[in-house]
């Protein structure tokens, strides 16, 4: 399960430096614009920071038609854990590797 730990924490870098730019070009945000990403960001307020520990800030939920699997991942604040959610898909294709990911939506939880 590295690679979804990778895509995850890539995400979060490209949204804590606002490269929106790799996320547009990986078809991240066909769901959910640069736009909102930004105002809900902004709403929440403080700054976005690593996250100390990723597989204890994410829950996975399979499908149970095995094409993919629904990510939600806590964000941390200002070096703080924090109610902000990410909710990210990652599709798999047949033989179980990963076709795609896009982010799904950014809301309090």
């Amino acid at each position: 399960m590295g690679n979804i730990y990778e895509i995850c924490e890539k995400i979060v870098t490209c949204l804590q430096y606002e490269d929106y730019d790799f996320l547009n070009e990986h078809n991240a945000l066909c769901r959910v614009s640069e736009e909102d990403i930004k105002r809900v960001m902004h709403e929440y307020g403080g700054h976005l920071s690593p996250i100390p520990d990723l597989a204890d800030a994410m829950y996975i939920n399979k499908y149970n038609d095995k094409s993919g699997m629904k990510i939600d991942l806590d964000l941390w604040i200002d070096g703080k854990r924090s109610d902000l959610t990410l909710q990210v898909e990652i599709k798999l294709s047949e033989n179980d590797r990963i076709s795609g990911y896009r982010i799904l939506d950014l809301l309090v939880m």
